[in-house]
């Protein structure tokens, strides 16, 4: 599959500012129990996704839990962002924060 723009690697990478976090969602409970809150869920992704902390997510296939590819400035805020997902908010699943170090990015990922 063809990108636009031409990836960023090394040194052409800006220093600081952003970081980028893989969030793992963990189901607790069945899927129909899952799907009673997707809604909620679904919707609030809306919401940071349009604050540009979001920048792709679905689920797991199989359907076990999801992943949240995730910017922010720090790990403070997806934190806070995570215990705010309707998911963590009812107990229905947990959350796996993992930051990594981007060494090739395109640039439109950048904000």
């Amino acid at each position: 599959m063809a990108q636009k723009g031409t990836p960023l690697s090394g040194d052409q990478l800006p220093p600081g500012g952003v970081r980028f976090f893989t969030v793992l969602i963990h189901y607790l409970r069945p899927i129909p129990e899952m799907d009673q809150v997707g809604p909620q869920h679904r919707a609030y992704l809306g919401e940071i996704f349009k604050k540009g902390f979001l920048v792709a997510s679905g689920p797991l296939v199989p359907r076990t839990g999801g992943i949240l590819w995730m910017r922010a400035n720090s790990r403070g805020e997806i934190e806070r962002i995570v215990e705010e997902d309707p998911y963590a908010r009812a107990k229905i699943a947990t959350f796996q924060i993992l930051e990594f170090d981007p060494k090739t990015l395109l640039p439109t990922l950048l904000p």
